[in-house]
């Protein structure tokens, strides 16, 4: 096309469909023909991959950040086909397979198979990756096995599981730990202790789950409005807040695993403190979560203020076991526990600010 002064200094970006995630094939320049119409010219490569010829219809979606997708219209309407992967090891720790295969699950991979033709697993290696798609694969099937290969499909599909309740519920069940396991401290019950430890599969898997849909918006930004998006800047800030709830339920974990030897040397006034101080991070925690819902700065602003003070009585109850006259082995147990405190109520401050980051308006 000549050039003419109708030419206007403004690009349209053409992501590559087939992929999902944009690819970059360049930039075109805007051009007025007439009194109202504009026109962009695409990348020839693309056209004949596409097997377009002049007149041939194509499909114009605007996304969600604004950029536009431009297919063929059969293509638009014709299903997706499932991502697969082979994931071949020689390593025989099960542990360094099961790794690569969550972050297959993760990277939205929807068929994941495990080559085992050139490994020998360690023993109980097969059952280590049962285990593994059972209590963190939400929605993962063994739909195949055999002596050389393990394959499994992800049958679960991201909306009937929205975000916004994964996420509840993931800080839901990790306040509700943390709640029990200060109850627990306050009656000694050491079953109690042993139920949350076992609870904390609950929440891991929940948080793949939802690093697996993040990905999934990245790969598909047309997605972002069924997540209650506004652009793909929020998956970030939505990874940070699911990464720090997977945590504060680790920390309750771990409080629970070291404090369970020691219940029956701790007296009754030092575990009361204790249950106090875990119950004030907790809730800091979960009104924190609260304020990523409803958007609310001035609550989320309490919130990290409030959390501040939890640090300091925290701070506190350290200093004052390490001058107290418990045995070592309590001591060091009971270091960890008060230590968890405290990082709970930092992640509580930490998503607090992550509302600041979503809600800048």
């Amino acid at each position: 096309m000549p050039y003419c002064d109708n030419i206007y200094t403004t690009y349209l970006y053409i992501p590559q469909y087939s992929q999902g995630r944009g690819v970059s094939l360049g930039t075109r320049r805007v051009q007025k023909v007439g009194k109202s119409t504009y026109t962009v010219s695409l990348p020839h490569d693309w056209v004949k991959a596409k097997n377009l010829t002049p007149k041939t219809e194509v499909d114009v979606q605007t996304l969600q950040d604004g950029s536009l997708r431009v297919n063929t219209p059969d293509a638009v309407g014709a299903p997706v086909k499932a991502k697969e992967i082979v994931i071949s090891v020689k390593d025989p720790d099960a542990g360094f397979l099961i790794r690569k295969a969550l972050s297959a699950y993760i990277a939205n991979y929807d068929i994941i198979k495990l080559d085992l033709s050139r490994v020998s697993l360690e023993p109980g290696g097969k059952a280590k990756i049962r285990r593994t798609i059972k209590n963190k694969m939400a929605g993962g099937e063994i739909v195949e096995e055999s002596v050389n290969q393990i394959t499994i499909q992800i049958l679960l599909k991201p909306a009937e599981f929205p975000l916004d309740k994964l996420l509840l519920r993931m800080a839901t069940m990790a306040f509700d730990m943390a709640m029990d396991v200060g109850g627990a401290m306050r009656s000694g019950d050491k079953n109690v202790f042993i139920d949350v430890i076992s609870r904390d599969e609950d929440v891991d898997k929940l948080y793949f789950m939802a690093s697996r849909w993040l990905t999934n918006m990245l790969d598909d930004q047309s997605a972002l409005k069924g997540y209650g998006m506004k652009d793909a800047n929020d998956c970030l800030e939505y990874r940070m807040a699911c990464r720090n709830i997977e945590r504060v339920a680790d920390h309750v974990c771990t409080m629970s695993e070291k404090y369970l030897p020691v219940v029956d040397e701790v007296p009754k006034e030092l575990a009361r403190k204790y249950a106090e101080a875990l119950e004030s991070a907790a809730s800091v925690f979960i009104r924190s979560v609260n304020c990523l819902q409803s958007g609310s700065l001035a609550e989320a602003n309490k919130a990290i203020h409030d959390s501040r003070h939890v640090l300091t009585h925290v701070g506190e109850l350290m200093e004052a076991l390490v001058k107290s006259d418990l045995s070592i082995t309590a001591v060091s147990s009971l270091v960890v526990v008060v230590g968890s405190m405290r990082r709970i109520a930092e992640y509580g401050i930490g998503i607090s600010e992550l509302v600041f980051n979503l809600y800048p308006d």
